[in-house]
């Protein structure tokens, strides 16, 4: 496999069908189309659907003795315990997504042999594996069911389709892959302050800690991925000049 981008045949360009192009062009000048009707047509459209469909997902309600009376305590303290929940579900769709990823780039790497850590790689999928657990425990704590799919969830899951499609497209290059995790890794770290947050609010202080130390374990994450990435990029640079 090979990661550094080379000159090859690309057939996206217009340049190299100057006679086409002019051909398209002259033909949008006289047959032009009516811009400002199909604006207005695709405006009111998406309009009609944002305006009369559903919500994404909703958040379920407690199950059990447990749940509902920590659900009353919170909103009573002025708190809502469905947002708390809504995020703890997307972070455990999301870290479910990271081990995905983790698992599609060790593979890749298994089979290209770069100049990849494969065992830095497990590692860090094994701490997705772990803050899965962690936020799942969490959700049970509180009385919620970790297995319930929230709005959040989904949108996460759907957010971390394209990532997932990078890595296991088997011409995607290792730089390529470990730039979409790097992706990931951001939107991780980002995501964790948040819940961080939302956890304090609520009086979660033995997860609050604990989050604290995903968050750390997170960063590490993104930094040894940003700095494979800016190794990967110039060592190809590098080939490619010899």
């Amino acid at each position: 496999m090979k990661d550094a981008a080379e000159f090859g045949m690309n057939k996206t360009p217009t340049q190299l069908h100057p006679v086409m192009t002019q051909a398209m062009i002259e033909g949008y000048e006289e047959f032009p189309p009516h811009a400002e009707d199909t604006a207005c047509d695709a405006f009111m459209m998406r309009r009609s659907y944002i305006q009369d469909s559903e919500q994404l997902g909703a958040v379920p309600l407690p199950s059990t003795l447990r749940g509902a009376v920590s659900t009353g305590v919170q909103a009573i303290q002025g708190n809502s315990p469905s947002v708390l929940i809504d995020k703890l579900g997307e972070r455990m769709a999301f870290e479910r997504s990271g081990i995905r990823l983790y698992d599609a780039l060790i593979t890749k790497c298994k089979a290209a042999e770069p100049d990849l850590d494969v065992d830095t790689l497990e590692q860090f999928r094994n701490d997705e594996t772990e803050h899965f657990s962690l936020v799942r425990d969490c959700i049970a704590s509180m009385g919620g069911d970790p297995t319930a799919q929230t709005p959040c969830a989904d949108s996460a899951g759907m957010a971390a389709m394209g990532l997932m499609q990078v890595l296991n497209d088997p011409r995607s290059s290792i730089p390529q892959c470990v730039e979409a995790i790097l992706m990931a890794e951001l939107a991780d770290a980002a995501a964790w302050e948040l819940l961080i947050v939302l956890a304090d609010e609520a009086g979660l202080s033995d997860y609050v800690d604990r989050f604290q130390s995903a968050k750390r374990t997170e960063d590490h994450h993104m930094h040894m991925i940003k700095r494979w990435l800016e190794q990967l990029t110039l060592n190809n640079e590098l080939r490619a000049v010899d």
